[in-house]
């Protein structure tokens, strides 16, 4: 299965100069992201022991999607610096066979990041954003609740907003770190 969807993927330059949307803020987000020194030194020591491409990471993924636009570059950002890494990412509206083998809940969640072995074996998943995006997500529903929708709606589109500006101020560290997280429970620490 790893074959086809290598066939298929694009790298994240490529994706991004087929986005129809948000293509340059997806640039600009891969520039400003920052690897901590915390997951360097946790990535140098890796990249030490794991050829080039051992790691495989399949993400779903379309540009107009929030969530994409802050997660695949800082996935990318992690592949550039770290070429264990390889990100293969797959346009979710155009390869639904493959988006329905890694549903959430039984829903087309995006972005969806899997993550192979050498062996091709699955070993882990990062879904949709870190835990302090979706907790500031969850209080925002919870605060917008029983608005009519009109209401509800500008609310949800002011927190995606200042979501955006969370991204920029440390919520991409959490996603860094989940990464690493997965890595560890495979590959130790």
């Amino acid at each position: 299965m790893l074959a086809e969807i290598r066939a298929r993927a694009l790298d994240f330059s490529t994706y991004v100069a087929k986005a129809d949307m948000n293509g340059p803020t997806m640039r600009e987000n891969f520039e400003d992201t920052r690897i901590s020194e915390k997951d360097r030194e946790y990535f140098d020591r890796l990249a030490e022991r794991l050829p080039k491409g051992a790691v495989s990471v399949l993400a779903l993924s379309e540009s107009w999607c929030g969530d994409c636009v802050e997660n695949v570059p800082v996935f990318a950002k992690v592949a550039h610096e770290y070429p264990f890494l390889d990100l293969l990412i797959l346009p979710r509206d155009t390869n639904l066979d493959i988006m329905d083998r890694y549903l959430t809940d039984g829903k087309r969640t995006i972005p969806v990041f899997v993550f192979f072995d050498e062996s091709g074996e699955e070993f882990g998943r990062f879904v949709e954003r870190p835990p302090g995006a979706h907790k500031f997500l969850e209080e925002a529903r919870s605060r917008l609740e029983g608005l009519p929708e009109g209401e509800r709606k500008k609310g949800m589109y002011q927190a995606r907003a200042e979501l955006r500006k969370l991204y920029k101020a440390g919520l991409r560290d959490e996603t860094i770190g989940a990464i690493r997280q997965i890595l560890e429970n495979r590959y130790g620490s």
